[in-house]
């Protein structure tokens, strides 16, 4: 921790590791919220932008849900729950698996919001093309974007409204959510600022990035959540999120079976690029065995579930500038150390 703020990683991070069904962690803080703005110290309960751990802590968990409930298959095609175009014909594990032939990511805040910016993004989406190759491995937004539209239209409500009732209100999780109003918050990008993913020619230069709204464009003009970005929160409260799942495969009751969970976080074979299983990465640049995310932003999540290990970790490496990419050398290096 102390190695990543000397070398410029971020301006300060919170880590919890541990043994998560155990009942045993322990959380590390250093440095400043932002070097910036908001140079104050950092906390245990400071809010970061969790970016695309989205895609698990909300929308993949979410679904698990559903699945676990008999409302939706994971083998259900797209077509069956309304969808047109291309994707119509892939199932929701090909979605999760990032297996559905979808482009990485696409500039959606730029399209013209007609008769909304939902409506535009879903139509979009509905015209995808979609790359050849069975079983071919793509990571994507676009997949969680989808995915996140599907859980709307089956509960006839908002990913934001669905998270709150249907996960962090069992779980007492008040300072994780999408479009938070309360708590501390860790700032994210300064302005003028790339629109998406460094290099990427689609991107627009932006303005910088208020205290609160998602640094994530895609997401920030649908209302501040999308299936792939958007949720906000702090360490501790992912740790309890965690120990939910832990507690959930060792046989207690929980949010979602013991069944539905560890087929979620089994291997998804593909016949090429890398094996993910559904909706979670497997270990990639971490510990082998593990199922987690990393996120855009600086953070990451990562569980194993046999060693009854894991690790939470959130920063906010993209303040004041995305072009700042050491994270990629400090998080295995992170986990070398914390195996070790």
């Amino acid at each position: 921790m102390t190695h990543g703020l000397k070398e410029g990683v971020y301006p300060g991070a919170v880590l919890v590791y541990g043994r998560p069904l155990a009942g045993v962690s322990e959380c590390l803080c250093i440095g400043t919220r932002g070097i910036t703005r908001d140079v104050y110290p950092v906390h245990d309960n400071l809010i970061y932008d969790l970016a695309s751990l989205t895609k698990i802590l909300a929308t993949t968990f979410l679904i698990m849900i559903e699945v676990t409930r008999g409302r939706l298959r994971l083998d259900r095609k797209l077509g069956e729950l309304g969808w047109s175009g291309p994707v119509a014909k892939k199932s929701l594990a090909a979605v999760l698996a990032h297996q559905s032939g979808l482009a990485p990511w696409r500039p959606f805040y730029s399209l013209r919001p007609e008769p909304s910016m939902r409506e535009a993004y879903r139509r979009a989406l509905t015209e995808e093309p979609l790359e050849p190759g069975l079983r071919r491995t793509v990571y994507s937004d676009l997949n969680f974007m989808i995915l996140g539209f599907v859980l709307e239209e089956l509960n006839q409500c908002s990913l934001e409204e669905l998270f709150r009732t249907e996960i962090a209100g069992p779980l007492c999780l008040p300072n994780t959510g999408f479009n938070l109003k309360e708590g501390t918050l860790a700032p994210t990008e300064d302005g003028p600022r790339i629109g998406g993913p460094l290099d990427y020619k689609g991107a627009k230069i932006m303005g910088p990035v208020p205290l609160g709204r998602v640094h994530d464009d895609n997401a920030a003009f649908l209302g501040g959540a999308g299936g792939q970005a958007g949720l906000f929160g702090t360490a501790p409260e992912i740790w309890r999120l965690l120990s939910h799942w832990a507690g959930v495969l060792n046989g207690q009751a929980g949010l979602v079976s013991k069944e539905v969970l560890t087929a979620f976080i089994s291997p998804q074979k593909a016949r090429k690029g890398p094996v993910r299983a559904l909706g979670f990465d497997l270990g990639t640049g971490f510990w082998t065995g593990t199922v987690g995310h990393v996120g855009y932003t600086g953070g990451c999540v990562f569980w194993d579930p046999l060693k009854d290990e894991a690790v939470v970790f959130l920063c906010n490496r993209v303040h004041p500038t995305a072009r700042n990419r050491k994270i990629l050398d400090f998080r295995p290096k992170m986990a070398t150390v914390l195996r070790s």
